[in-house]
């Protein structure tokens, strides 16, 4: 799944069929294996002109992207191809790993990101074709119960990856997505008592502990300490964001992430692209909030946006202070290795943010 007009986590990428092309190899020729160091090459050449093709506003990535959002995360990449004998790429389902914590210990989760097949290699293909042919390997090493294995795959697919998810990969869906979103006028902000916010150019390692226990209530959370969320959010080549804690002397009581940007088709928007307040802190969300609206308005953005799961506490505090909740055109999936934690328990358990998407 991908940010740009087309997301793709479950999902084949461009499922439109190319039928005055003829097939480039005999289906036959070509081999499906997981990503060997090297393969970014060819992998970016075939993503690269694929989405092009398809999407006018597409801004090509570069290598240099590529290994950030796979090599260099520090909860590890998921890459399976169908290639041709010159290396060429037909097909890749792909994810970004996600270490979780899960139901009181460690576990792991993995958004499929990036998935595509080459339309030429659709014509005249009876399905199961290369996308879902290169995500059965995938799903036979990596999907499976914790703490080893990735007990949840998900994404927010186009509805033509959801049909083939649904028809042969198991995916089930979690929740129709929707989004909190506040024009600045409308925040009614309380006192902060006593909780200031400073901005950091990265993370020390203390946000590990406050995350953790913030998160304590959820049965599943994505890992938010140090490495992880400066890979996110300070190494990242495409976007810069600005970092901000809340504190009370020196024990953090919240952080946020923020930069003006796009979201569900919307430009000049505030994003929060990741939120985490202790429970029931109300000065630290309000404090938090505050520094937002003006980091916002200095940056021309009319509005504050963010995406929580609906069970989170913070969904009714934030509609409270001027927040409202909007559709939006994204609907989350996933596969379950683990039938303990299925799709009903997910929507009761698992906190997530923009920040754990590949959407901002």
């Amino acid at each position: 799944m991908h940010s740009r007009q087309l997301t793709r986590p479950v999902s084949s990428g461009p499922l439109s069929s190319a039928r005055e092309r003829p097939l480039p190899i005999d289906p036959k020729d070509l081999t499906i294996r997981e990503y060997r160091p090297g393969d970014e090459v060819a992998i970016l050449a075939t993503f690269n002109r694929v989405f092009q093709e398809i999407d006018p506003g597409f801004e090509p990535r570069s290598l240099a992207e590529w290994r950030w959002q796979y090599l260099a995360n520090p909860s590890g990449w998921r890459i399976w191809l169908a290639v041709d004998p010159e290396g060429g790429v037909a097909s890749q389902y792909a994810g970004v790993g996600q270490r979780m914590r899960l139901a009181g210990g460690e576990g792991s989760f993995c958004q499929a990101v990036d998935s595509m097949t080459d339309p030429a290699y659709r014509r005249g293909l009876k399905r199961p074709g290369f996308f879902v042919l290169t995500a059965y390997p995938f799903a036979k090493k990596h999907g499976g119960p914790p703490p080893d294995h990735d007990t949840i795959v998900w994404g927010l697919p186009v509805p033509s990856a959801w049909r083939i998810g649904k028809t042969y990969l198991s995916y089930e869906l979690v929740r129709t997505q929707l989004e909190l979103a506040a024009p600045l006028e409308a925040l009614e902000l309380a006192g902060s008592h006593g909780c200031e916010v400073d901005e950091l150019s990265s993370w020390p390692e203390e946000v590990g502990a406050f995350t953790a226990q913030a998160l304590e209530p959820f049965g599943a959370s994505a890992v938010r300490d140090a490495a992880q969320l400066d890979w996110r959010f300070v190494k990242n080549p495409r976007h810069d964001y600005v970092l901000a804690r809340a504190r009370r002397g020196s024990r953090w009581c919240g952080l946020c992430v923020y930069r003006k940007g796009a979201f569900d088709g919307k430009e000049d928007r505030g994003l929060l692209c990741d939120w985490v307040v202790s429970p029931g802190d109300d000065g630290a969300r309000h404090a938090l909030l505050a520094w937002a609206r003006e980091r916002a308005a200095r940056d021309g953005a009319g509005e504050l946006t963010l995406v929580l799961p609906d069970r989170a506490p913070d969904w009714l505090a934030l509609q409270a202070a001027g927040f409202r909740a909007a559709p939006t055109r994204y609907f989350l999936t996933g596969r379950t290795f683990d039938r303990r934690y299925d799709m009903r328990w997910l929507r009761a358990n698992w906190y997530y943010t923009l920040g754990d998407t590949d959407l901002v």
